[in-house]
């Protein structure tokens, strides 16, 4: 199966890949500092809220600089969304860093002053324009339909772009909770990050098909199962969190979600197994 995913991934968004490094150097520089003076910064700072936060949101970005180009913007429209959503995580990096680091919670502070409220608030809205952002790249990806020699990525990012979506919901859902605690043991956290995930998790089966030998007709269905058994996933955890129940008491909604992860490994395995297999003959065609 031939397909020009590889080199739309070789043209990666430069300035998103580099912005999503600077995460990573931050939340390093974090882990850091809190082996040389701990962990909680008073009166309310938590390094490991901010070194969480900043891996998190660079791994995203990153992945973001590798989505990009399947969009097919326009080259000025390109420009502008990458710059809007370059200024958007650069406030979200410095607001997280700086305010955690002064010992203040930068969403749900109680003890920080007008100034501090603000900058909360500003977080708030930064966090509102990522999720448009997003929409509008959402919303370019799944025009393109699925079908061309990037018709299965296309197709695994239409389950990854469901997930994050309710990951994206679980954010707000945290903002306008206070916290990431709810019900009697619930914590929407999880939900937040395997959503998220899924922007790696599914389009990577995908792209793993599309670089193999398998016939799209028998690739399609894996890609299918794949990202059904991802998305569901992030229900049943929706589910057990929205009952106050944390992930890891032993419930239906929990046991649906292993064995629907361990559904998401078997094709895993499958598209690794069908790309390694076709490695050898990509090897003995002739270069173009």
């Amino acid at each position: 199966m031939k397909s020009n995913t590889l080199a739309l991934l070789g043209r990666a968004v430069q300035p998103l890949i580099w912005l999503g490094l600077l995460g990573i150097a931050l939340s390093a520089a974090c882990v850091v500092i809190a082996l040389t003076r701990g962990v909680i910064i008073p009166p309310e700072g938590d390094l490991t809220k901010v070194i969480t936060f900043d891996l998190a949101l660079g791994l995203y970005v990153i992945t973001l600089g590798f989505i990009v180009p399947l969009a097919h913007f326009s080259a000025s429209g390109q420009r502008l969304w990458v710059a809007l959503g370059a200024g958007m995580t650069l406030y979200a990096y410095g607001m997280e860093t700086i305010q955690q680091l002064r010992g203040i919670d930068p969403r749900f502070s109680h003890v920080g002053g007008l100034v501090d409220s603000l900058i909360g608030l500003g977080f708030g809205l930064d966090a509102l324009g990522l999720i448009a952002m997003f929409a509008i790249l959402a919303v370019k990806l799944v025009r393109r339909g699925t079908g061309g020699a990037d018709g299965l990525v296309l197709l695994g990012l239409r389950y990854a772009i469901g997930a994050t979506m309710l990951a994206f919901a679980a954010g707000i859902w945290m903002s306008v909770n206070q916290g990431r605690y709810t019900g009697a043991a619930g914590n929407i956290l999880p939900l937040h990050a395997l959503g998220f995930h899924a922007l790696q998790a599914v389009p990577l089966v995908a792209w793993l098909f599309s670089r193999s030998a398998t016939p799209e007709r028998e690739a399609r269905p894996w890609v299918h199962a794949a990202g059904a058994a991802w998305l569901t996933a992030c229900l049943a955890i929706a589910w057990q969190t929205a009952a106050g129940r944390p992930v890891s008491e032993l419930s239906p909604a929990m046991l649906a979600t292993l064995v629907l992860l361990f559904g998401w490994l078997l094709t895993a395995v499958r598209a690794v197994r069908a790309w390694r297999a076709s490695r050898p003959a990509a090897v003995l065609q002739p270069a173009a």
